[in-house]
């Protein structure tokens, strides 16, 4: 289990050198979390396994004496039966010396006396040695019940941690599944300014520029509407799956005029226009859509050079599983 755990954060890790700081961290945060709770987990089933240890210990011990109690206590009735015989004895020959001698009865009265006192004395001993057994025996069973107590807690916590390591296996398996099929779909686009990857426990769809607009336009060419109604009918029945749309530009300021004042305007404008082609070429629900701007302020690569803000400029899908399950259990 410990060994799928470790893929899972080195495959994290791997596609985690093409994701966006903001993203990064978040991600980073999420697998921080996630193995923090795992070692946790792991050192309180240690520590729960070392106090099973203990408790089991002294529950020997507590048998150990509760057993030598039994024994006293049956040599202590023993002794006991004995005595009250002796004194069943001397009280009969108590009652016929009294008839027969009062000088021999007085002899023997310090002796029955002594006697009593000695047999008063062993039931006394008996009372409390009974007494003591019986708060060890109360001790005993009131310790028997927080050890099942605690090997249930870990129980429940050895299940939440494979039920974690389920939900992530699942998620990982439709994440590979997913970007197989937009590839599937996309294929003939990739390599004309669309790229497909798989990072931060998303897979990320970013269409450059000249795929789908003319400069400074929000207005999507026919090609770009036909990589988008492909990328759309993949995607209208993955109902687990939601659509972030991001709008991202250049630092050049936006000179068109209109009601596009500048980068912020156009890059929301043109995340809006994918919107509006996704959910008019297929059955894609509109809760599932979601729409932003970036502006300049995102940039994958320098802005200095032409190459670099022909890559700034973009559109990026970005497709998320649905983590609810994962997020309750953790909660």
């Amino acid at each position: 289990m410990t060994n799928r755990f470790f893929l899972y954060i080195l495959f994290f890790t791997i596609l985690s050198s093409c994701v966006s700081p903001k993203l990064f961290e978040e991600t980073q945060k999420e697998k921080k979390e996630l193995i923090d709770e795992n070692l946790l987990l792991k050192k309180e089933k240690l520590l729960h396994e070392t106090k099973y240890t203990e408790l089991d210990g002294k529950n020997q011990i507590l048998k150990s004496k509760i057993n030598s109690l039994k024994k006293d206590s049956s040599k202590t009735s023993n002794e006991f039966r004995t005595l009250n015989s002796t004194y069943h004895e001397l009280s009969d020959t108590y009652d016929l010396l009294l008839e027969n001698n009062s000088q021999m009865l007085k002899s023997k009265g310090k002796e029955i006396k002594s006697l009593l006192i000695e047999l008063q004395t062993v039931k006394n001993n008996l009372q409390t040695k009974e007494d003591e057994l019986e708060i060890l025996e109360g001790t005993l069973s009131s310790k028997q019940q927080k050890l099942l107590q605690t090997q249930k807690e870990l129980e429940d916590r050895v299940q939440t941690v494979i039920k974690l390591e389920s939900i992530i296996s699942k998620k990982d398996s439709l994440l590979d599944a997913l970007k197989k099929r937009v590839s599937s779909a996309l294929l003939g686009f990739e390599g004309d300014g669309l790229t497909v990857t798989q990072k931060n426990g998303k897979v990320y769809v970013s269409l450059e520029e000249k795929l789908l607009f003319s400069s400074g336009s929000w207005q999507i060419d026919e090609r770009g509407q036909d990589a988008l109604s492909k990328l759309s009918q993949a995607l209208e029945n993955q109902s687990d799956i939601d659509i972030m749309i991001e709008g991202h530009t250049d630092s050049i300021p936006f000179n068109g005029g209109g009601y596009i004042k500048d980068n912020w305007d156009l890059s929301v404008v043109r995340a809006t226009s994918i919107v509006k082609i996704l959910i008019e070429s297929s059955n894609i629900s509109e809760n599932r859509l979601t729409a932003a701007g970036r502006g300049e302020f995102h940039p994958i690569e320098s802005n200095l050079i032409e190459s670099g803000r022909q890559a700034n400029r973009r559109i990026e899908i970005i497709l998320s599983p649905k983590l609810d399950e994962l997020y309750n259990l953790i909660n």
